[in-house]
């Protein structure tokens, strides 16, 4: 009987047999044979894999080629062998070294990164996966402060791609008051002598005020239109809730754009001040200006008993005549109430968006009560993954186009909209050239 292959059926092999299977498959495999040299020095001491790693660096940052996208994984899947091994391997016998190998590690990423188009980010990530592991390291450090001080300085001012962004806040730990005073003089002598560009500057010295503590240094590096941006005025709001000045910061979010992000902020800060009626309020014309399922309900709950019932039958009403017609039908799926979600649909069946990812799973969830809702539903998917024109979206509106066509038999009336055939008569008026499409609807 064949076994599977897994490491529990493997071990009965042994050693030797193992080892020479692995020199086997490893044959002309110089990318295999490195991670084996890498795991072979780790036996001998972090010393050695750190020799040997610096050795596999110098060769990359070397390497001058272009790197194609069919062995993007294979280098990606290597700089992640080279976090695992420091991580799993230096970093508890020695973690000045480990962290002097991921920051060298970081000075890698241009090299590589203009080497190749990476659009999906496959060898951007493990880059991306090397400050986690410098903050883990920091309280365990003993570099001294005005030394890392220096070093972050060196790299923001040198850092082109922001990989060097969160050094601050990674290092905080370890660079300790005096660090932080050190860094803050060097970007503060740079400020005068314009050494760096000023977008980086600002990067490093809104960091260092943040690791201070000093919300009020952090705030006054953004100008005042930056503070109206809704990402900055929530970040700005949620370290001045952090400090315990909710007044602040709904001062802050009351000069930035109404995005649902900023209303969850303002919010948090009127129940942080303890203003029931004023977040009552806030609640209820949120909810006129787009029905939203979570504001009702925080609404209904500051609301005396009995007036909840009147409240939540108030803004059904308004839902079912908004016109954010996709806001309204959220809104229903998740209170839930399906039946008012099919009137919506079945009453404006031209109004929704059909580029809104969320009516398949809603027609999904329709298609037994409301099978002609649901229909509708997928047909606005199906017309919206067709005009995109991908294989995956050809694909995807083919099991649609094969759904509406099993809900067919249990939809008596199809007023107001052309029945299956015709829409997909349609269909073919428009599309009839995608030919991967229709032979899956056949």
């Amino acid at each position: 009987m064949a076994k599977a292959l897994n490491t529990k059926n493997l071990v009965p092999l042994g050693a030797a047999r193992l080892a020479d299977l692995l020199m086997e498959v490893t044959k002309g495999r110089a990318d295999l044979q490195r991670r084996l040299r890498l795991e072979l020095s780790a036996h001998q001491g972090p010393e050695d894999v750190a020799r040997d790693l610096r050795k596999r660096y110098a060769a990359i940052r070397q390497a001058k080629g272009y790197i194609p996208r069919k062995t993007h994984r294979t280098l990606a899947k290597e700089l992640r062998s080279f976090l695992a091994l420091i991580d799993g391997t230096i970093a508890p016998a020695n973690p000045d070294l480990a962290f002097d190998l991921l920051w060298e590690l970081l000075y890698l990423a241009p090299g590589v990164l203009a080497r190749g188009r990476d659009a999906a980010g496959i060898l951007a990530q493990p880059f991306e996966e090397v400050m986690p592991l410098v903050a883990r390291l920091a309280p365990a450090l003993s570099h001294p402060a005005e030394g890392l001080a220096d070093l972050v300085f060196d790299a923001v001012r040198q850092d082109t791609g922001g990989r060097f962004d969160g050094s601050v806040a990674a290092l905080a730990p370890a660079l300790g008051a005096a660090g932080l005073a050190r860094l803050d003089r060097l970007a503060s002598d740079a400020t005068s002598a314009s050494k760096i560009g000023r977008a980086r500057l600002l990067v490093l010295r809104r960091a260092i005020a943040a690791a201070r503590g000093d919300v009020d240094a952090y705030i006054a590096l953004f100008t005042t239109a930056q503070r109206a941006d809704p990402a900055t005025a929530l970040d700005i709001a949620a370290r001045l809730m952090d400090a315990e000045r909710p007044e602040e910061a709904l001062a802050h979010l009351d000069h930035a754009p109404r995005t649902p992000v900023v209303e969850d902020g303002i919010i948090a800060a009127l129940a942080a001040l303890k203003r029931k009626e004023a977040l009552a309020a806030f609640l209820r014309d949120s909810f006129a200006a787009r029905p939203d399922a979570d504001r009702l309900r925080a609404h209904l709950r500051l609301l005396p008993d009995f007036e909840d019932i009147e409240a939540e039958d108030a803004a059904r009403r308004l839902a079912q005549d908004h016109p954010d017609r996709n806001a309204a039908l959220a809104f229903f799926m998740d209170w839930p109430d399906h039946d008012a979600a099919a009137r919506l649909i079945l009453t404006h069946p031209d109004a929704l968006n059909g580029h809104a990812s969320a009516l398949p799973t809603y027609a999904d969830a329709l298609v037994t009560r409301a099978p002609l809702a649901a229909v509708i539903l997928w047909r606005k998917a199906i017309r919206a993954g067709l005009g995109r024109g991908t294989a995956a979206e050809d694909r995807q509106a083919a099991a649609r186009l094969l759904a509406c066509a099993e809900a067919d038999a249990r939809i008596v009336e199809y007023d107001p909209v052309p029945d299956h055939l015709s829409f997909v008569a349609s269909l073919r008026r428009t599309y009839g050239r995608r030919k991967a499409f229709w032979a899956r609807v056949q």
